[in-house]
């Protein structure tokens, strides 16, 4: 049996770099998949990525924007009536922005940050919760980062509103505990993407984390064999 055998998830950010990782890795262990979209141009991204080897009975993409609450929950209504249930939910929409002092940065700049990370993560968990607690089961992974943990100078609004994602993740993890919903989150550092080699181009990508692997952390925080940990931030670093 594979690790996510029949399991309904919704992977937000799924037509993006860490996204399509993720939407493979749960695919290929037995995982039906919905992922919910905005930009279009992502979308033969995942194709390509995924190369026809799925039965379309298997992945479900619908746009949707997960910062704005009554497309988030018309969506995960629209999967639970498609697949009776919603077993897991991973939050990888987000974004970053940064290079600023705190007292250079503007109240909109600041307020980006907290809409674009802990906006779409609050509202998809909102949403999808009372389907898990009516269910008694439910796997919930978020991102947060491992400068929200730390504290970055020039970085502030970034680092706190990850810094957040941790604090909503114990708060919510609390909330759910009896239930049988568990609720987890991930610290990356620099993820190995395409963009962030252009990005940081002299930097030393050999030791940033790849997204494969990040992708098994969360195959793991959203399956059955994950038991007795809720609340969690893991640490996927890699070798930075």
């Amino acid at each position: 049996m594979e690790l996510l055998e029949d399991r309904v998830a919704i992977v937000t950010g799924g037509t993006g770099a860490l996204g399509r990782a993720v939407v493979e890795h749960f695919l290929v262990s037995g995982a039906k998949v919905a992922v919910p979209y905005i930009v279009d141009a992502e979308v033969p991204m995942l194709n390509e990525r995924l190369g026809g080897r799925f039965p379309q009975t298997s992945l479900w993409l619908q746009k949707a924007d997960v910062g704005v609450e009554d497309q988030v929950r018309k969506f995960v209504d629209q999967v639970a009536a498609k697949w009776s249930r919603v077993d897991i939910l991973v939050n990888l929409v987000g974004g970053f922005w940064g290079g600023k002092p705190i007292a250079e940065t503007t109240l909109a700049e600041w307020q980006a940050m907290f809409d674009l990370n802990l906006r779409p993560t609050f509202l998809s968990c909102r949403a999808v919760v009372p389907a898990m607690l009516a269910n008694k089961y439910g796997r919930i992974v978020s991102v947060a980062s491992r400068s929200g943990l730390t504290g970055a100078g020039d970085f502030a609004a970034y680092a706190v509103a990850k810094g957040a994602i941790a604090t909503f993740t114990a708060s919510l993890a609390e909330e759910v505990l009896t239930e049988g919903v568990l609720v987890n989150a991930i610290a990356p550092s620099t993820i190995d993407t395409e963009a962030n080699r252009k990005a940081m181009p002299k930097a030393k990508h050999e030791k940033w984390v790849k997204p494969e692997d990040i992708a098994r952390t969360i195959a793991y925080l959203c399956s059955e064999d994950c038991r007795v940990t809720s609340g969690a931030v893991v640490p996927v670093y890699g070798r930075a």
